[in-house]
Order: structure tokens, then C-alpha cells, then sequence
């Protein structure tokens, strides 16, 4: 039978304050390609768990958890969000993530703080490019996931096709947990699953002792299906360690399929918290600042207790004290002495803390890490205003150190940073003008390229050179190394010239030097980091007032650039592999695709209806395959690509 939102059975005990320590907690993550109704399935979940009391709508831009302007405008998620209700003594927060490509380190981030996630299809589009990306994810990180098949009252409904795209396309271990009548016509139904009628009983048992050997070995020696509870029992354990899917149906918008799904992932899916007496443990995956400029940390408790005034320590063993939390509870966050293992809270006082820190132990990983892609852009950012180019600057820097993805170089009359994507630009250009007021521009854009050494070059700075100025003598030679090999750093000086008085050993001293070069090779002669370097210390002196590390430092710097432009060096352009799946009937379009972009085709694998293609493509023409592919393959293609290998673009030569 169907739910609507005002039909939430009276025999659940809707909390509207914070949960006792020990209860069960369940951070549920909601996931989807865009405009599949991943924020409206978030905002009908709240209103049926009583958080809110009127959803809210993606266009009319009242939801509870995209609150940027832009996500307003848009309509899409940009930052993950956090809401929380508590139903049948199961705290839930949930997170909802953005599902535009362009913020997929967002989601991956999020995904890493998660006990499980509903991911959400339309009954219409069936399963999307972004669909599968985020499938993979999940699955590749261990998270339980629960498929949600939206929009069933939408024109052109199949749920029935969703299944099977769904069992062909991410995996065939589901199990549905409704039957859908009246598909695409506002009479749709939705008839949940009848777990003491013999006859679904016996359909779920089949299904579900697929993947249980002793419900299977029980179901054969009784020869009749087991009973309800051991039924459920049996799904909840399969579907919490991410063996089987269960899959249910709905309509975010009508509500209809909502109670479902609320109650299914309350009895499935809750994981006990984590020691609350054990030392603290944390991840901070969303760093904001107040209307004060306070740093505040959205964090997700492993292990422990946070309390306010404890002193506690960051990654490198950065110092802080925690001056206030707030944990999320139905209605928002809640001020709160402490917050404890298994909650999502909102800490203040971790001024130093970045996106990704751990407070205190980082817990040895159980499933597989998080690998956040490196931004493949860089773009020029401008102040519209020139006289505001300096706090464009300082707020760039601001920025930078809250989230480790953004990279900043300042650039004269500009800054550099990288990106994702265009999206992305948008969503730091109203950043900059809300939080600063700051209106700015981005140009060039392009992709980030790398420098190799193209020759060898020599350079000396000695001491009484015109025009050097430091108590440090220092002769190098740069050379090319092995694609791959990063830094490499020869000591062929005589020790006993070395200023080892400072730095105590050869070690130190070599220590020393590797900082040292960071900065001349972060911008080579053509702007871009210098890799696959030999740097041989050939000469080295001082007199006999010794030299301050500052102008070992300086020298260093200076010998270094020198020795990079006579050498000369090759702009090298990035190679990504890629893997392409598309409907096979669309094979012939999709190399077309490919070809157009100069992309080179290394293998083909035919699975009909699925055909798979992996070759290599140069990064500048990546998005513009991806685009082209949403068009051609009907959007049905998949299309992943991964850091593979440089070459060269032009090359600039020595003297």
C-alpha cells in the first residue's frame, strides 16, 4: 500500500532530541546521477522521519540541504549537506552529496564517512553514466547500498526495465521489495512485500538463499519457506556487509514508496557505534567559515568522545583546543557539551584543520580507501576590480587552506588554480563574491601540464659574482631522468666544503636541499612543475663567516633556475587511459567519437548489449568526449579515464 507524507504510522516514536548514548546510528548517504531526485528523495525522508514539516522543492529552492545560491538556481547538489531525524530508536544522518561529475572529489569525500547509502535512479532514464561511477564507488569502498527507484509516476515509468538494466549494468544480487502498479500515471501503487504470504515468501527465500548457504541447506530440509522473521534477518546481514542490494520503489515528489524505504533502511542498515570510551577518533570531510570567520569543522565520530575544551591533536601532530559542537538532531544542529563515536557534528577551535585531517588515531582502513582524483585544469583567476587583485589573493589562500583540492599559484596580475570543471568555477566565483565580495573571472584555462629537462644545464653563483649577494657558494648541473623517476638529488661536492655547521650531517644538509628546491621547481621556465630531474650538487663553499640557512636557501634557488633555462626544458601534456562502455548498437558513433578527438583505441570487449573500449586520449580532449559520448551513446556510455603518462608538446632548448 502507499504512503503519502501524511500518512507515517503513529507506532514510530519520532525523537526530537538527542539520542542516548549507545543508541543505533545510521550516517545514510543518498547518491544519484543529477536530476535523478536524489535532494527531493532527501527532502521527503526527512519530512516522513519528522525532522521538517514541509518539503521543500528543488526548483522553488526551499530544500533543506542545498542552501549555496547556486545550488538553488541550479538545482543541483554542489556541497555535501547534513540533516538528521530520529525514528524507531535509529538515529540517521543524512548526507546528501552532489552528483554533478564535476564535484565527484565531493562525493568521494562524503562516500568515506558513510555506513550506507540509498542510491537513486529514475524510473524513466533507468541507470545513467553517473549512476554506475557512483555504484562502483560505493562497492569499491564497501558501503551498503540500497537501490531507490524514483519517479514512478512520472510518464514513461519501467521499473520493471530499471530492474533488469540494474542487474546488467551494476549487479545482479537484488532484491525487490515491492510490486509497482500503474506505472507512469498518477494511480500508481506501490504494494510492499507480503513476508507471510506463502507465495512471496517462497520468491524471497529463492532469492535470497542465493547468497546465504544455511537459509538455503534450512529451506531444503524444511521444504517450505522459512518464516518472516528469519527471512528478514537473514537480508539484513547480507545487506549490511554489501552482498545483496535490496531495491525498492517510489515517488519522492507524491511521497508515495517513501515509508518503504524509511523503514527498510532503519531495520536493515544500522550499524552499532563505535567505542565511546576508546581514544578519539575523527574525519573532518567539510570545512566552512562563520559569519566571524571561524573555522568550523563538520566531522564524522569513528571512536571516542569529543568534549568541549578537550585538547586534542591533528594529522602532524597540529595542536588545538575544541571550543564548541554541535550535533546534527532532528531540526538541525544542536549545541552539545561533547559529541561521541558513531555522530556527525559541527566542531570550532580546529583552526588549522583541512578537508581529509583525522582527530587523533587514524583507525587502520577495512575497506578500500578513497581515492580523491586529482583536478585535471588550471585557470587564471582575475579581480574585476584590479585595485582588489591583492585580497583576491588573500582570499584564494584562505580558501586553499581549508580544502587541500584547491591549489593555488599566484601569478603576476592573476592567481592560477585548478579545477574540475566549469561548474566548478561557478561555484568559487559566488563563493568569492558572497564571502568577500569579490567579482572575478577565469581565463586560460587549460590543462595542467608538467616540464621534463630537455638537455643538460650547469649553473655557479660563487662568492664576489657580481650581483650575488648571499655568504653561499653553489655549483649544479640538471639532467633529464626516467619518466616517473620525480627528484632525484647527487651530493658530489667535497664534504668538507659543505656548510654542515648548520645543518649538523650530510643528511640534514640533503634534508635541507629537497625543501629547498620545492619552490624553483613548482614554476619552470614555462610555468609548470619540474619532474623527472637529476640535480647534481657539483660545488659548494662559504667564507669564512658562516652562511645563514636563509641564503643557503636563496643561493639554491636561484642556482637552480638558472641551470633549469640553460639546459632548456619540454612542456609535457597528460595522457589519460581510458575505459569507454556503450550500447553496442551505438559502437560505430562512439568510435567516430573517439576518432574526432584523436583518442587511441587499444582493445574492444563485445558483452551485448554492452560493448567496452580502453585505449589512451590526451586530458585536454577528455571533457570533450565525455560530452560527446551522453549524445551518442543515447545516454547510456560510461566513460572513465585515469592519470596515464606525459609527452612532450614543444621543447624549449638551452643556450
Amino acid at each position: 500500500m502507499n504512503r503519502p507524507y501524511s500518512a507515517a504510522p503513529a507506532r514510530h516514536d519520532i525523537a526530537t532530541t538527542g539520542s542516548a548514548p549507545g543508541a543505533r546510528r545510521l550516517n545514510l548517504g543518498v547518491v544519484a546521477h543529477v536530476d535523478a531526485g536524489k535532494t527531493s528523495l532527501t527532502e521527503a525522508l526527512l519530512h516522513v522521519g519528522g525532522a521538517i514539516e514541509q518539503v521543500g522543492r528543488v526548483d522553488d529552492g526551499t530544500t533543506q540541504t542545498d542552501t549555496l545560491s547556486l545550488e538553488r538556481r541550479r538545482g543541483i547538489t554542489i556541497r555535501s549537506a547534513v540533516a538528521a531525524f530520529e525514528i524507531d530508536g535509529v538515529s540517521v544522518n543524512l548526507v546528501d552529496t552532489p552528483g554533478h561529475p564535476d564535484f565527484i572529489a565531493e562525493v568521494d569525500r562524503s562516500l568515506a564517512v558513510l555506513d550506507g547509502a540509498v542510491l537513486v535512479l529514475s524510473a524513466v532514464e533507468g541507470v545513467q553514466a553517473q549512476t554506475i561511477v557512483l555504484y562502483r564507488a560505493l562497492h569499491h569502498l564497501g558501503i551498503p547500498v540500497v537501490f531507490f527507484v524514483n519517479k514512478i509516476d512520472r510518464a514513461g515509468a519501467a521499473p520493471e526495465t530499471v530492474l533488469e538494466r540494474i542487474r546488467s549494468r551494476l549487479s545482479t544480487a537484488l532484491v525487490p521489495l515491492g510490486h509497482v502498479h500503474n506505472p507512469g500515471t498518477a494511480a500508481v501503487e506501490v504494494i510492499p512485500c507480503a513476508w507471510d504470504d506463502p507465495s512471496e515468501a517462497e520468491r524471497l527465500t529463492e532469492v535470497i538463499a542465493d547468497y546465504d548457504e544455511e537459509l538455503l541447506e534450512e529451506w531444503l530440509v524444511r521444504e517450505r519457506p522459512v518464516g518472516p522473521q528469519r527471512l528478514r534477518s537473514a537480508l539484513g546481514r547480507l545487506a549490511r556487509a554489501g552482498t545483496v542490494h535490496p531495491v525498492l520503489f517510489g515517488s519522492a515528489r507524491t511521497g508515495v514508496g517513501v515509508w518503504s524505504l524509511i523503514s527498510s533502511v532503519t531495520e536493515l542498515l544500522p550499524v552499532t557505534p563505535g567505542d565511546g570510551q576508546a581514544p578519539a577518533a575523527a574525519q573532518v570531510f567539510k570545512v566552512e567559515r562563520s559569519p566571524g570567520r571561524q573555522r568550523v569543522c563538520t566531522v564524522r565520530m569513528h571512536a571516542g568522545t569529543l568534549n568541549v575544551r578537550d585538547r586534542i591533536s591533528l594529522e602532524g601532530d597540529r595542536p588545538a583546543t575544541v571550543t564548541a559542537v554541535e550535533v546534527f538532531e532532528p531540526g538541525g544542529a544542536v549545541q552539545r557539551p561533547r559529541t561521541t563515536a558513531g555522530q556527525i557534528a559541527r566542531v570550532w577551535g580546529l583552526d588549522s584543520a583541512r578537508i581529509g585531517d583525522w582527530i587523533g588515531l587514524r583507525p587502520a582502513p577495512t575497506t578500500g580507501a578513497a581515492a580523491l582524483p586529482a583536478p585535471g585544469f588550471e585557470t587564471r583567476v582575475v579581480a574585476r576590480d584590479p585595485a582588489r587583485q591583492g585580497e583576491l589573493h588573500q582570499a584564494l589562500a584562505e580558501l586553499a587552506d581549508i580544502d587541500p583540492l584547491i591549489a593555488l599559484r599566484p601569478e603576476r596580475g592573476a592567481a592560477r588554480i585548478k579545477t574540475y570543471g566549469e561548474v566548478q568555477q561557478e561555484v568559487l566565483a559566488d563563493t568569492l563574491t558572497a564571502e568577500y565580495g569579490i567579482d572575478v573571472d577565469f581565463r586560460d584555462t587549460s590543462v595542467i601540464c608538467v616540464e621534463r629537462p630537455s638537455g643538460t644545464g650547469s649553473a655557479a653563483f660563487r662568492l664576489g659574482d657580481p650581483g650575488h649577494l648571499y655568504n653561499y657558494a653553489l655549483a649544479v648541473t640538471v639532467a633529464p631522468t626516467a619518466p616517473g623517476a620525480g627528484v632525484e638529488l647527487v651530493i658530489a661536492a667535497d664534504r668538507t666544503t659543505l656548510p654542515l655547521h648548520v645543518y649538523g650531517n650530510v643528511g640534514e644538509f640533503r634534508a635541507a636541499l629537497l625543501q629547498y628546491l620545492r619552490e624553483p621547481l613548482a614554476v619552470g621556465p614555462h610555468g609548470w612543475q619540474v619532474v623527472d630531474i637529476r640535480i647534481t650538487v657539483t660545488d659548494s663553499g662559504y667564507p669564512p663567516a658562516s652562511p645563514h640557512a636563509a641564503e643557503v636557501r636563496r643561493t639554491t634557488e636561484l642556482v637552480v633556475r638558472e641551470a633549469l633555462r640553460r639546459g632548456g626544458t619540454a612542456v609535457c601534456e597528460p595522457i589519460d587511459r581510458f575505459v569507454l562502455e556503450a550500447p553496442a548498437a551505438q559502437l560505430s558513433s562512439v568510435l567516430a567519437l573517439l576518432g574526432r578527438h584523436g583518442a587511441v583505441p587499444e582493445d574492444l570487449q563485445a558483452a551485448d548489449p554492452i560493448v567496452m573500449i580502453t585505449g589512451t586520449l590526451r586530458r585536454a580532449e577528455v571533457n570533450a568526449v565525455r560530452t560527446g559520448l551522453h549524445g551518442v551513446a543515447h545516454g547510456e556510455g560510461v566513460f572513465e579515464s585515469a592519470p596515464d603518462h606525459y609527452q612532450s608538446v614543444r621543447t624549449t632548448g638551452g643556450r
